[in-house]
């Protein structure tokens, strides 16, 4: 049996409150070092950021249940405004496999790799999901204002979800590649 674990609205809400604050607050430090440094900043269009990561390979290979996901985005516009929607606003959980420790009173596991979780674990991975869920909203949020084709902000949350640290793709069964569809 596989379970996604899910946390109340408050908690959530808290949890992103303290990781931005967290964010912010380093990045702040990070400006007030050194401003000859920070003195010029480029940023890059979205075309220029595929165009760097198809280059260089910094995004990570689709796997076929995103590739699946995508097709189903291009067959009907609703279909994608509602995924990139759930994309954006679903909060990240950990994919718990519990066989072993319903079955034999064994401990929980990932659902992807097989690695027992504990709570340091489970820490880190609700730390890290809190900045990657608001970066990922963030990113929804602006290219929608923009007028962004739902698909193309779809496969711009897939790239940029799939580029994140593998103990964050392992905890929440993203980088799972077991499967050719949901």
């Amino acid at each position: 049996m596989i379970i996604q674990s899910g946390y109340g609205i408050q908690a959530y809400a808290s949890s992103i409150r303290t990781a931005v604050q967290q964010q912010n607050s380093a990045a702040l430090q990070l400006s007030s070092t050194d401003s000859s440094k920070n003195a010029e900043r480029v940023t890059l269009s979205s075309q220029g950021k595929e165009l760097a990561a198809s280059e260089n390979g910094a995004a990570a290979a689709r796997t076929p249940g995103q590739e699946w996901m995508l097709q189903a985005a291009r067959s009907s516009p609703q279909t994608a405004a509602k995924l990139a929607s759930d994309m954006a606003y679903i909060p990240s959980g950990i994919l718990y496999d519990i066989r072993d420790s319903v079955e034999n009173g064994g401990p929980i596991r990932l659902a992807g790799s097989g690695r027992v979780v504990d709570d340091a674990f489970k820490s880190q991975f609700e730390s890290e999901a809190a900045v990657i869920d608001a970066q990922r909203r963030a990113l929804y949020e602006a290219e929608t204002a923009k007028g962004t084709d739902p698909v193309q902000i779809l496969t711009m949350m897939i790239d940029f979800t799939n580029a994140q640290s593998q103990s964050y793709l392992e905890g929440s069964g993203w980088g799972y590649r077991g499967s050719s569809a949901p």
